[in-house]
């Protein structure tokens, strides 16, 4: 299933939506994981289908809302949907904060950077994407949350350089934000905005 959501991931990049779709709803036939049907529900969002993408999305909520040991299994990846789609913010803090409890590791700070960004703690948010960012790990969504929150602080050179990192290693790293990355880019670019 990991294998086939990847797999889906690559070939929405490719622009083979309808193969993409396929692959997507094979690997959440296998394992429902919050991820792959939220990342179905985003493709359909992506495509228009409002009412399938709604449907995916509901899903989400219904996995998480199952017991509390999908809650605890999930509280990472569902504290993400959330922010992503600005749903339950506190919710998500909350659900940050309990996997901070538990892993203290870069996606976890990432996790809690873009939850605090999302509820507007753009300070802390900053800190928390000081420590996703402290061991260099090349990962482009690390990127574009760090060009967003110095983005929010207006710091324009500090965004700037993280975005450019974000579409430099891939600029088709989210179907839900590669738009807004973009965007800001230009924004910033237009505003005189340095990423030296």
């Amino acid at each position: 299933y990991l294998a086939l959501a990847a797999l889906g991931r690559a070939r929405a990049a490719q622009g083979q939506y309808d193969e993409a779709l396929h692959l997507y709803q094979r690997a959440a036939d296998i394992i429902p994981q919050p991820t792959i049907v939220a990342a179905l529900g985003d493709l359909y969002a992506w495509l228009g289908k409002k009412a399938e993408a709604q449907r995916q999305y509901e899903t989400v909520e219904f996995i998480a809302g199952l017991g509390e040991v999908n809650q605890v299994i999930y509280n990472r990846e569902l504290a993400l949907f959330y922010a992503d789609h600005d749903m339950a913010l506190d919710k998500a803090l909350e659900l940050a904060a309990r996997e901070m409890a538990v892993r203290r590791d870069i996606y976890t700070y990432d996790t809690l950077a873009w939850v605090l960004y999302k509820n507007q703690r753009l300070e802390e948010a900053a800190k928390a994407m000081e420590e996703a960012l402290r061991l260099g790990t090349q990962d482009p969504m690390l990127f574009f949350h760090a060009g967003m929150i110095y983005h929010g602080l207006g710091q324009a050179g500090l965004a700037l350089q993280h975005l450019e990192k974000t579409m430099a290693l891939n600029p088709h790293f989210s179907l839900l934000h590669q738009d807004q990355a973009r965007q800001t880019m230009e924004q910033l670019r237009s505003a005189g905005g340095s990423g030296r």
